[in-house]
């Protein structure tokens, strides 16, 4: 406050100039006081977030404060987030175990506070991220406190982002660290993957790398090291059913270095257990179509250790093209046989035929269930996986149908936004306000209970209420949608979400706020006294502190815009705190 009295005292002083200096003066001090101004404002959320008792609330408020101030006063923003980000580590007791977790070590699903910790400090860099030196050091200190999977983890996470931001160099860079810290876990394969249903050049130079990191590193099959490499390896051979069915198969490269690495991994398992090949026989047969086409050379090599590998009675054919694509499609269909002769379909075939799009026979096995409550849970996950399939390819009346038959907030929230994302991008207003409507009533009155996870998978997994509102969050969803087309339907939706976060069950504590702050941002830009009002209606100190400092944030870029066409006109330029 005394900086704003003493800026105050400055610009009165300043009415004794004259002519062009005085207005160049005047501009000038008008856009230092009102700097001046939305910092305080920005330093007074700080004061407020100091109430908040839990370390993770009062991390994620330190993260959005900062992102506010960053343009305004780039030192404290920084200071606050290293805050933020020592805010998410565990107890000391719990870091010394994760240092002390060896590479390979098999990994555990992450339970409520650990998710929450992880995506508050996921937040923490993506802000950060505006200086990436600064955010390298966050990434060093959380490896240093949480060890070698955090730093796989997060440097893989870091990479996907920067991936989609359309840098590059930077997803490059974060994969090789990586993998290069803890190269047995999945979460850097995954996103490889990712890359290539894009850039199939840069994924290929990244699985190069990968194999040859992970020529350094025993696997295991006691830790699950030895299939989680594999199977990786695998899809990086074989793109997954999953991914983009126009994603280009990896180069020839990659197909001779695969090769390489399964005949040189075989033989130093024949060193070590002469009688161990038998159980790595599928393993070593993935090699031979690459061998063939990319590697002639190591044929009798493969030969050799394929002979060594063959059980008594066992099928000595070797693989082909054509024969691997009919032998998936008879066993798919042996299966889905099977299942059809069953009296009690299994619950795994018909989740097999939904991920395959083969929705009809989902259907007609789903009829074939004695249990009810079975019966609606996959009927729900077969209507949600049709409506988004034919939301991709724009059949939007089709979709829609399907949307209107879910119950679930869980399904309503990956299927309304999509359909209403194209009606955006064809710019059709009816469209985005049917869908919309239909939505926001079908939300009320949804069934919020989590998903059945799939048998053998751990319930603990799925996020719990105080972590998740599937309704708020379809709501913030929509709203962010809808808004480059229709800002007061955004707007009307806004409320929604207010009124939602207000009744929600989230737990702030852990700093879940269930929406996106972005969405106050990108809504103070179209009408910011409206925007700020729902802000200010939000009744828990977080969620309300997080708006706030999205429209905070909104006018700090404002302002840095301003400055710097100012700074262009007059060729100067301004450095920055």
């Amino acid at each position: 406050m005394n900086r704003l009295i003493l800026l105050l005292s400055l610009l009165l002083l300043t009415s004794i100039h004259h002519g062009q200096v005085i207005e160049t003066n005047a501009d000038d001090d008008a856009s230092a006081l009102r700097k001046l101004q939305l910092l305080s404002d920005v330093q007074s959320l700080e004061v407020e977030a100091r109430s908040l008792a839990k370390p993770l609330a009062n991390a994620l408020a330190k993260a959005e404060i900062a992102d506010a101030a960053w343009t305004l006063d780039q030192s404290w923003s920084k200071k606050l987030l290293r805050e933020a980000y020592e805010l998410t580590f565990p107890e000391e007791e719990e870091r010394i175990k994760l240092r002390d977790q060896p590479v390979g070590t098999a990994p555990r699903p992450l339970m409520g506070i650990e998710r929450s910790q992880n995506d508050v400090r996921r937040r923490v860099l993506q802000v950060a991220s505006q200086d990436k030196a600064f955010a390298d050091q966050l990434a060093q200190l959380g490896a240093q406190q949480l060890g070698k999977y955090e730093e796989h983890f997060r440097n893989a996470s870091r990479a996907s982002k920067a991936f989609e931001e359309g840098d590059k160099e930077a997803a490059g860079k974060y994969i090789q660290q990586s993998i290069e810290a803890e190269p047995t876990q999945l979460t850097a394969g995954l996103v490889i993957l990712d890359i290539a249903t894009r850039d199939r050049a840069l994924a290929d130079k990244l699985i190069l790398a990968y194999l040859e990191r992970i020529r350094t590193v025993p696997l295991s099959r006691a830790n699950s090291s030895l299939m989680r490499v594999r199977s990786i390896l695998f899809d990086f051979i074989h793109p997954p059913a999953y991914l983009d069915p126009k994603t280009p198969p990896p180069g020839a490269a990659v197909m001779k270095a695969y090769a390489y690495y399964v005949i040189e991994d075989l033989n130093n398992i024949r060193r070590s257990e002469p009688d161990g090949l038998q159980r790595h026989r599928l393993f070593l047969l993935t090699a031979w179509l690459p061998i063939q086409q990319y590697a002639p050379e190591l044929t009798g090599a493969f030969l050799e250790l394929e002979n060594l590998s063959r059980r008594p009675g066992e099928d000595t054919s070797l693989p082909t093209r054509k024969g691997a694509e009919e032998a998936r499609k008879k066993d798919y269909e042996k299966r889905i046989k099977d299942a059809f002769d069953s009296d009690q379909p299994d619950e795994l075939m018909i989740r097999s035929a939904i991920s395959k799009g083969d929705f009809d026979n989902a259907r007609k096995l789903i009829g074939k269930l004695e249990s009810e409550s079975q019966k609606a849970e996959l009927t729900e996950m077969v209507n949600m996986r049709e409506a988004i399939m034919l939301t991709q390819k724009g059949k939007i009346v089709e979709a829609g149908i399907l949307a209107q038959r879910l119950t679930k907030a869980h399904s309503i929230l990956q299927v309304y936004p999509a359909i209403v994302g194209k009606c955006v991008k064809s710019k059709d207003d009816t469209c985005a306000t049917t869908f919309i409507y239909e939505a926001v009533n079908q939300l009320k009155r949804a069934d919020t209970t989590p998903p059945t996870p799939p048998a053998g998978i751990p319930a603990s997994v799925v996020p719990t209420g105080s972590e998740l509102d599937p309704v708020l969050l379809g709501l913030g969803k929509l709203a962010k949608a809808v808004e480059p087309l229709n800002v007061e339907l955004a707007l009307s939706v806004l409320d929604e979400v207010v009124a939602a976060a207000n009744r929600s069950n989230l737990d702030t504590g852990q700093g879940r706020v269930g929406f996106d702050g972005s969405l106050f941002q990108s809504l103070a830009a179209k009408d910011e006294s409206r925007t700020h009002q729902s802000a200010a209606n939000l009744q828990k100190p977080l969620q309300k502190i997080v708006a706030v400092a999205a429209i905070y944030k909104w006018k700090a870029s404002e302002l840095a815009k301003q400055t710097e066409a100012k700074e262009r006109r007059n060729g100067t330029k301004v450095v920055a705190n």
